[in-house]
């Protein structure tokens, strides 16, 4: 798992040509990476898909990423 900024950064993509991928504005693509917001039903799907499934709806809620829920599986 990695959030949107980690995975924007580790491939080298910037925040302007990932809005232009998934049909989004910029300033909404920034909002997404600093957590200032999440994105809707419609746009969580594009985010998944353009990733390749690295980046996923439980990574803007922080869910499966502390030890304590791996601990539990």
């Amino acid at each position: 798992m990695a959030t949107l900024g980690e995975w924007l950064d580790e491939e080298n993509v910037p925040v302007v040509v990932f809005a232009v991928r998934i049909g989004r504005s910029p300033q909404a693509v920034r909002r997404y990476v600093n957590g200032e917001r999440i994105p809707d039903r419609e746009t969580m799907p594009l985010i998944v898909a353009e990733t390749g499934g690295k980046v996923t709806a439980n990574d803007f809620f922080g869910i499966g990423t502390s030890s304590s829920a791996e601990e539990a599986a």
